[in-house]
């Protein structure tokens, strides 16, 4: 008996790689370029052509490879030795173009029909394809069989333009796929054009460019063109993995790693085998596991984390504020001297880098990444791309979600353990807006899931800028807005906190205000807020020090803590209330690098010392 019978058409898809020669290129009247494509690659050879089964066969190869058995309707088509065997023509072909990553489709306006073939044996799930032609005579058929064997169940594979057939069959599905946005939270409207009926009683798989959404299951993943691989392709390598799993008996939270694990792997040679899959997916959740165990280790020592992420940009304007004259190798020196300072493990736990400074050399065989990683130190990598623009205001948001899933898992790779996202707010009469409070909150929450997926501590950064004439009373109120916003969606994200370290400023009057916060203030008011938006069960806070002096920013530190107990603990997480004592004694010269990094050590001592 067969476990799935899938309904859907063999396909034949041709895939054309055009190369980068321009000269079959014309350009009209409009400036429009324009191929004249022959196909006769022979002759030419502007183009790489792969031919390989689209379609139903794709859902049979990878059902075939995770060990299930399946067939296609009316097709003596047969996963045999990690290949598909079958005899006769392809149901139809599409011809796939890639030029310069571009992706795009040539396909027949007229697609041959599917036809209700009963089968011989019953199978456990049916699973109409997306290549699937629906007319009503098959879902009429589908409905009578389904009649003939209520215990057969129904999966649907929903593409991007959906009909009333599509309709008729999402009522009748047990496990329904829709290439969509999942809904948002509370919202009644499951999806646009489609009424699931009782969507209570039906499994939904939500599939975008970027994520695979399974009831509370969710992975992100991203597509690789590298060899000329489409959702075409990769939507149903996911939908097959998903209902592979289920059918196995797994779990929604399996069968969204499995899917997304494969997407990524699967090239037009075929997805992973079972075995590799399994292989994979017990790497990943080790890697998984560890995230909260490397956050309690950056919060669990009296010890802080030096933040050291400045751009190249950053860091000449600082060097030049203490009148050292600035080239590359300044700035190569004096990251050397700060950040080879000896025992700085002692008074660090963590150090915050750019990814450009972790992977520089810091002699002939070791990169600082390696460096602070053998000397006990957690690295993390600045993930965000600073600071735009909220559109028609002077506000701002961060930039990096677009590729960030893919620069998470190289940081991984490469040997960080947690990463840095931040977010800057502004007080004034009307600001931060609620528009800018909300965006700058999803985009923390969004970081912080995409972190834990990937195996990375994140540490969200809430900056409420000092500059400005503004009371405690308003920093208060502007923190505690920005922060319980913030713990909102990472809860609605359905972040793990345990794993989440926050690093905020302190609660004081803006640096213009005449009479400056004294450090009770400060501590009073910052204590008062931490306990009131940040949650319990948070890995740790730690304080930056924004502008304020390593003096009066450690007195601020011992305030909070002193006005404690907290659920967590609290450190500092300070760049340049630690690094300007360095640049003032530094000046520059090598005779003074010793004395320079003496400075670092000092500030550390003293900001430890505050700890408990």
């Amino acid at each position: 008996m067969s476990k799935i019978l899938v309904i859907g058409n063999i396909l034949k898809d041709v895939y054309l790689k055009l190369d980068e020669r321009q000269n079959h290129f014309e350009q009209d009247e409009h400036g429009i370029d324009w191929l004249d494509l022959s196909f006769n690659g022979a002759e030419h050879r502007f183009f790489q052509r792969t031919s390989v089964y689209g379609g139903a066969a794709v859902t049979l190869s990878v059902l075939g490879r995770l060990g299930i058995n399946a067939q296609i309707m009316g097709s003596d088509a047969a996963f045999k030795n990690g290949e598909i065997t079958w005899q006769g023509d392809a149901a139809g072909y599409r011809y796939i173009f890639c030029h310069n990553g571009e992706i795009t489709y040539f396909v027949p306006s007229e697609r041959k029909s599917t036809d209700w073939k009963m089968p011989k044996d019953t199978p456990e799930w049916i699973l109409v394809d997306r290549s699937t032609f629906i007319s009503e005579r098959l879902v009429d058929e589908i409905k009578n069989f389904r009649k003939f064997s209520p215990t057969t169940k129904l999966a649907v594979h929903c593409g991007r333009n959906k009909s009333p057939l599509d309709q008729r069959l999402a009522e009748m599905a047990d496990l329904l796929f829709i290439e969509e946005e999942p809904p948002v939270h509370n919202e009644e409207k499951i999806v646009d054009k489609i009424d699931l009926g009782k969507p209570d009683k039906k499994l939904i798989c939500h599939i975008t460019p970027r994520k695979i959404v399974f009831g509370e299951a969710e992975e992100s993943w991203q597509l690789s063109r590298t060899d000329m691989l489409t959702h075409l392709t990769v939507y149903n390598t996911i939908v097959a993995t998903v209902l592979g799993v289920i059918c196995s008996g797994g779990s929604m939270t399996d069968a969204v790693l499995w899917a997304r694990i494969n997407a990524e792997q699967a090239t037009l040679d075929g997805s992973l085998s079972g075995r590799r899959l399994k292989e994979l997916v017990a790497s990943e959740r080790e890697k998984r596991a560890n995230v909260a165990l490397i956050a309690k280790s950056l919060m669990a020592s009296r010890r802080g984390i030096l933040a050291a992420d400045e751009s190249d940009q950053t860091l000449t304007k600082r060097l030049v504020g203490f009148n050292i004259g600035v080239n590359t190798k300044m700035r190569n020196d004096y990251r050397k001297l700060l950040l080879t300072t000896p025992e700085l493990s002692e008074y660090v736990s963590g150090v915050i880098l750019t990814g450009e400074t972790a992977r520089q050399k810091v002699n002939h065989t070791q990169t600082y990444l390696q460096y602070l990683t053998g000397r006990g130190i957690i690295t993390g990598v600045k993930a965000d791309r600073g600071q735009v623009h909220l559109k028609g205001t002077n506000e701002t948001y961060t930039l990096g979600l677009d590729d960030l899933l893919t620069r998470l898992h190289e940081y991984y790779d490469e040997g960080f353990r947690f990463a840095k996202w931040h977010a800057l707010f502004t007080i004034k009469q009307d600001q931060p807006s609620f528009i800018a409070v909300e965006k700058a909150a999803k985009l923390l929450a969004e970081f912080a899931r995409e972190c834990q997926l990937a195996g990375l501590v994140p540490m969200i950064e809430t900056d409420i800028s000092w500059s400005g004439n503004y009371t405690i009373e308003k920093s208060l109120e502007v923190t505690d807005r920005v922060l319980l916003t913030v713990f909102e969606k990472l809860e609605r994200r359905e972040v793990d906190l345990q794993s989440v370290i926050l690093k905020t400023s302190v609660v004081a009057a803006g640096e213009s205000v005449p009479v400056s916060s004294t450090p009770r203030e400060i501590g009073m008011a910052t204590a008062a807020v931490l306990k009131h938006a940040v949650s319990k069960y948070v890995a740790g806070v730690t304080i930056l020090s924004g502008g304020h002096t390593s003096k009066d920013i450690i007195k601020d530190l011992a305030a909070i803590i002193e006005s404690g107990p907290f659920d967590w603990p609290i450190s500092f997480a300070f760049s340049r209330a630690l690094q300007d004592p360095v640049m003032q004694t530094w000046k520059g010269k090598e005779a003074n690098v010793k004395a320079a990094q003496a400075a670092l050590r000092n500030k550390l001592q003293d900001a430890v010392a505050v700890l408990k």
